[in-house]
C-alpha cells in the first residue's frame, strides 16, 4: 500500500513536472530545502522557455539539472543528504537504475527524480514542489 501511495505521488510529480517543467525562472530547489547536486547545470534547453505566463502560474513547480555523473552517484547523494526524511522508490531498466523521493520540508510535499536519458548521455535530476491553490 505504501509503495501503490508513494508510486502515485511519484507519478503524479513526474507528470506535472514534465507539462510545467521549470515553470517559474525564480524557482530554487534550495530556497526549498531541497539540496542541489554538486556540480549539477540547470537543463534551460527545454520547452519551458515557450510556456505562456499563464502556464507558468500552475500548480506544480519543477526544476531540471543534469550532471555527467552516473544515476547510482546521484541516487546514493539524495538517499544520504535526505536520510530519514524521505521515502524512495528506485527501479532499474537496462541496468541503469532511477529513483524518485518523496519527502517533506516545512510541511510541504517535495519530489526529486534521477533518470538517465540515453539521448544526452547525461544524468537528469527533477526536483518538484505542489504549490497550494491561489
Amino acid at each position: 500500500m505504501k509503495t501503490a501511495v508513494l508510486s502515485i505521488l511519484a507519478a503524479a510529480a513526474i507528470v506535472g513536472g514534465i507539462a510545467y517543467y521549470r515553470s517559474r525562472p525564480q524557482f530554487v530547489p534550495i530556497e526549498l530545502g531541497v539540496p542541489l547536486y554538486p556540480g549539477s547545470i540547470t537543463d534551460k534547453d527545454s520547452f519551458a522557455a515557450r510556456l505562456s505566463p499563464r502556464d507558468k502560474a500552475r500548480l506544480v513547480k519543477a526544476v531540471t539539472y543534469r550532471t555527467d555523473d552516473p544515476p547510482a552517484k546521484v541516487i546514493g547523494f539524495y538517499k544520504e543528504q535526505l536520510k530519514g526524511k524521505t521515502q524512495v522508490l528506485e527501479t532499474t531498466k537496462q541496468g541503469i537504475p532511477s529513483a524518485v523521493f518523496q519527502t517533506q520540508i516545512d510541511g510541504k510535499p517535495k519530489f526529486i527524480m534521477i533518470t538517465y536519458n540515453e539521448d544526452s548521455q547525461k544524468t537528469q535530476i527533477l526536483i518538484s514542489t505542489i504549490a497550494p491553490p491561489r
